[in-house]
């Protein structure tokens, strides 16, 4: 394959384009900024940029959108329906465009949260009616526009919903995680019984591979969406834990009850969507956070396995082994 990955800098991309040059295939780079591995041949562009996109696609046959903007705000922002919404329009007239066959689009799972608990959910799920962040609610717009763009002018397509994702090279969950932990502010929320699925970015990359060569005309996988997980869900903060341990925090002993924590989020949404001006920085705490993490929210990934054989490459304990090597090497707390 010739493959050209947006977001190439992001955490997924540069699993997706380790792969993909360990196989043999011809990769291209898209991002804002250069790729770092001079092998790589880079295309430096917005996907709000149609005609950067364009040049980008020309001699390509596969495209894999990892590209987005993660968006914790509240507000509809123009902004960022922009990058993930219209720039995911400008990666599909790219493609139609310059004959591309196959687009693999980058989804998530919150395509169909609407903050109700979901067990081992799976494709036959809807979109959400509602949806608790903008972030969630550009994802699944951007996902119709590629699923109903499968077959035309001979363009197939799909999307991989990836649970949440860990690894070398995360700028937000864990990060995140380890800044607040550092300021003694880390506690578990609710009662420790719901569950959370959680996905490795080499098995979310390799993914993305198997759907790609499964991907043709008239095939299981052409229009499709597909969840994609490790393991058996755990709580959030049991996942999490052992982590801020390996990292040299302390393990977690404060506990916030869900009415407490639900409480402080509505009450802090609130608050932020009353307060007058532009706004300058999103609530401490949101009603889509302590949702997804005191609620169950898990998935099974039975689809993806039938359809192109799915299954995880990397286990669970050189997942844990390969993340806090990395992030005992490059992490660095904010100042």
């Amino acid at each position: 394959m010739s493959v050209l990955v947006t977001g190439a800098n992001g955490m997924l991309g540069r699993a997706l384009i380790a792969r993909l040059m360990a196989r043999g295939h011809k990769v291209r780079a898209f991002d804002l900024e250069p790729f770092p591995d001079s092998r790589i041949e880079s295309f430096v562009g917005d996907v709000r940029d149609p005609s950067a996109l364009k040049q980008a696609a020309g001699g390509i046959d596969t495209i894999i959108h990892a590209a987005s903007l993660v968006y914790l705000g509240l507000g509809k922002s123009p902004y960022v329906y922009d990058i993930n919404v219209g720039g995911t329009q400008n990666v599909i007239d790219a493609c139609l465009t310059r004959g591309v066959k196959k687009l693999i689009y980058t989804s998530s799972i919150d395509v169909v949260f609407d903050g109700r608990p979901i067990v081992e959910g799976d494709e036959s799920l809807p979109y959400a009616r509602t949806f608790l962040d903008y972030y969630s609610e550009t994802k699944a717009d951007a996902e119709r526009l590629v699923l109903a763009s499968n077959t035309k002018s001979g363009l197939q397509t799909c999307a991989l919903r990836p649970a949440g994702i860990y690894g070398p090279f995360d700028r937000y969950r864990f990060p995140a995680a380890f800044t607040r932990a550092k300021q003694g502010k880390m506690a578990r929320v609710g009662d420790g019984k719901a569950r959370f699925n959680h996905v490795y970015v080499e098995n979310v990359a390799e993914a993305h591979l198997q759907a790609a060569a499964a991907l043709q005309p008239g095939s299981k996988v052409s229009g499709q969406a597909y969840f994609i997980t490790d393991e058996a869900p755990r709580n959030f903060f049991d996942f999490l834990e052992p982590f801020l341990i390996a990292m040299g925090f302390s393990p977690l002993k404060k506990r916030i009850s869900f009415q407490s924590a639900y409480t402080a989020a509505l009450t802090g949404e609130t608050i932020y969507k009353l307060a007058p001006g532009e706004k300058t920085a999103n609530p401490a705490v949101t009603r889509y956070a302590v949702l997804s993490t005191c609620r169950d929210f898990s998935f099974v990934s039975t689809k993806a396995a039938k359809d192109f054989g799915y299954r995880p490459v990397v286990g669970r304990e050189e997942a844990f082994r390969r993340t806090v090597e990395w992030f005992r090497t490059y992490w660095k707390p904010a100042a």
